[in-house]
């Protein structure tokens, strides 16, 4: 596959996190977590500093909340890649996600299946 992929992680649950890093490392020599932040604002910061290929987004965090975290990330890289999830899956909230700029939607709980597809899913729209 080339290069490993670079992730950030934005989500304050700290299973969540080690959740999301251990499925990943499944998939030998594909996906490099680059980096973790436990807010909106953080996630800003550390999109900024360590430009990963791809950001799982959790959305209902302190300080600044997911989408508002999309909104800004998206404006300084139209480009990036971002998977929002969470919890409390509204169609409402998935709306407000995937116009704030998130390509794929998660649900909590998901598979590590549902996590595959979705990167999949991604990296294609980026190649065509």
């Amino acid at each position: 596959m080339g290069e490993k992929k670079r992730i950030l992680i934005v989500e304050d649950a700290s299973y969540m996190r080690d959740m999301l890093v251990e499925m990943l490392e499944q998939e030998e020599g594909s996906y490099e977590v680059v980096g973790f932040a436990v807010n909106g604002k953080e996630a800003v910061e550390k999109y900024k500093e360590l430009k990963p290929d791809i950001v799982t987004m959790d959305l209902v965090m302190e300080v600044m909340d997911g989408i508002q975290a999309i909104r800004e990330i998206k404006k300084y890289d139209p480009n990036a890649l971002i998977i929002a999830i969470s919890a409390l899956g509204t169609p409402e909230q998935k709306k407000a996600a995937l116009d704030a700029g998130a390509e794929e939607y998660l649900w909590k709980p998901f598979t590590i299946k549902n996590l595959f597809d979705a990167l999949e899913k991604l990296l294609r729209k980026r190649e065509e």
